[in-house]
């Protein structure tokens, strides 16, 4: 069965086609905002190109993230929640607790054998998620994505910002480069309070499963992000390759009917 996943967020939309529990193609695009419905039609295009597949080879399409309501194509709608533990049991078997920290928004769920999904925990304190963050101030710093992902930890007494609020961190972050601070110095700082909102977002977990955490989201492709998460939290992280489109694998694989029901009492 050829199906496509739709992992359509605020700032990006990822998809996966996959056949036969394979993933056969990857698409992603800005998600557009009002013009998400297209987005999404040019990130499936990609997809199927790379698959070499058409459009009508597609069995079923189905999507998850904060626009999954804006595609009238989809076939099925799904929580990120549900597509993040479905991914979990794809690419990490055996994972206990899933971490999806994406551009607004930082998603932990623990998880079972007999559900997906025992316990959830979404980011409260701030509306603004870390990867607009990060994004935000490594604009402001004239710094590349590669350069932000290579910043060195945070010195003991070093610089530091607000980590529980996106809007006082970067007012944190100019005053520091108005005192002197260097970019790099501001970099570090900024990575370790989205780390320290992580964190949190993984603690109001009331049951602590860490055994086994799968790390998932934009956020997997930024090295000095991870090492900071790892510390605060004292977890190891599992990160697979397609940690960038777990959402879209999820989505995709729910449409196959792989696995554990995602609806299961």
């Amino acid at each position: 069965m050829i199906t496509a996943g739709i992992d359509i967020g605020m700032e990006n939309v990822k998809v996966a086609v996959m056949k036969d529990e394979k993933v056969l193609g990857r698409g992603r695009g800005v998600s557009g905002g009002a013009g998400r419905a297209a987005a999404a039609e040019a990130a499936l295009g990609e997809a199927l190109k790379e698959a070499g597949l058409a459009k009508g080879d597609v069995e079923k399409i189905v999507a998850t993230g904060k626009g999954k309501f804006d595609l009238p194509f989809a076939d099925e709608v799904v929580t990120e929640a549900i597509a993040a533990a479905k991914a979990a049991e794809y690419l990490c078997p055996g994972a206990t607790t899933v971490i999806d920290a994406g551009a607004d928004e930082t998603l932990v769920a623990t998880l079972g054998q007999d559900k997906p999904v025992l316990e959830l925990a979404i980011n409260e304190k701030c509306a603004a998620g870390v990867g607009i963050l990060l994004k935000s101030i490594g604009r402001r710093l004239g710094m590349t994505p590669e350069e932000m992902s290579a910043v060195p930890p945070v010195a003991a007494g070093g610089p530091a910002v607000n980590d529980g609020c996106a809007v006082f961190a970067e007012l944190d972050a100019l005053s520091l480069l108005n005192h002197g601070a260097s970019p790099r110095e501001v970099a570090s700082a900024v990575t370790d309070a989205a780390a320290v909102r992580v964190c949190m977002t993984f603690n109001d977990i009331t049951i602590p499963a860490a055994e086994k955490v799968a790390l998932f989201g934009g956020l997997t492709n930024n090295a000095a992000f991870i090492a900071a998460l790892k510390s605060y939290a004292k977890v190891d992280l599992a990160i697979p390759a397609e940690a960038d489109y777990a959402g879209a694998i999820g989505a995709a694989l729910i449409g196959a009917g792989w696995g554990i029901s995602p609806f299961a009492a």
